[in-house]
């Protein structure tokens, strides 16, 4: 009797393992899609995004054919007497870019500034002014990468997205570009251009293969494709909040 009663527990119990996992990607493909909406895509291209970051994610483009061991020259002649204080030289390193976790966004923004969903002003101060906190924020680890707090970015964006717009439906176009443009900037390209920061990168002990970094290499689960998701969700939801405001995804030109 006992064993009887335990098959249909064990079946449930094994019904919950294998869609918990569904229900959590669902959930997170169906915000993003939200997150896109609000920012005045329709939702058919908003999920041809989601999807095509996903995908993009396992797409990496090299920047350089060959993987690079020390600074260029113009860095270091711009760099002055302070190249005399890191190494000139590091650990090989591929220089990669990906679709997903990074050109996709960077296509995204300027797609929202050609629509008029932001203004340029406004977008390139939030912008630069993300930038400047993150990359302060920003820490290299070896093996790591360079390692944000993920709470900072989004929350930064979300309030600086409010405070430019001019009206509070352009809040969440302002949060997104300021978000996943201020990141790339600040923590990935200030940070690699930082003259020492590729050698704090390099592994601990030496080994054969030259390591990969990617700008947005983790893909959707990248801080630059989060950022700007989570900027525009946080931002939407401040603003509902003020009164008088119809929380609706309306098409509002930019004057």
């Amino acid at each position: 009797m006992f064993e009887l009663l335990a098959i249909p527990v064990i079946l449930l119990i094994l019904i919950l393992v294998l869609t918990i996992p569904l229900i959590v990607v669902y959930l997170f493909i169906r915000l993003t899609e939200e997150a896109f909406e609000r920012v005045g895509f329709d939702h058919w291209h908003a999920s041809l995004m989601v999807f095509g970051s996903i995908v993009g994610s396992m797409v990496d483009l090299p920047l350089h054919p060959s993987p690079i061991s020390s600074y260029p020259q113009w860095l270091i002649s711009l760099a002055g007497p302070l190249s005399l204080t890191f190494p000139a030289t590091f650990h090989p390193v591929y220089l990669m870019v990906n679709l997903g976790g990074c050109l996709i966004p960077m296509l995204i923004s300027l797609d929202l500034l050609r629509r008029g969903r932001a203004s340029a002003k406004k977008a390139l101060a939030g912008t630069l002014f993300v930038a400047l906190v993150t990359y302060q924020m920003a820490t290299p680890l070896a093996n790591q990468g360079i390692v944000l707090p993920v709470y900072v970015a989004p929350t930064l964006a979300a309030l600086t997205g409010i405070a430019l717009a001019r009206g509070y439906d352009r809040a969440p176009s302002l949060a997104y570009i300021s978000g996943a443009m201020g990141t790339l900037l600040g923590a990935d390209i200030f940070n690699l251009l930082t003259p020492g920061v590729l050698a704090t990168l390099s592994p601990p002990t030496s080994q054969a293969r030259p390591l990969v970094l990617s700008i947005g290499g983790a893909g959707v689960f990248d801080g630059i494709f989060l950022t700007g998701v989570l900027a525009v969700l946080l931002a939407a939801m401040i603003v509902c909040l003020f009164p008088g405001s119809t929380c609706r995804r309306t098409r509002v030109p930019v004057r």
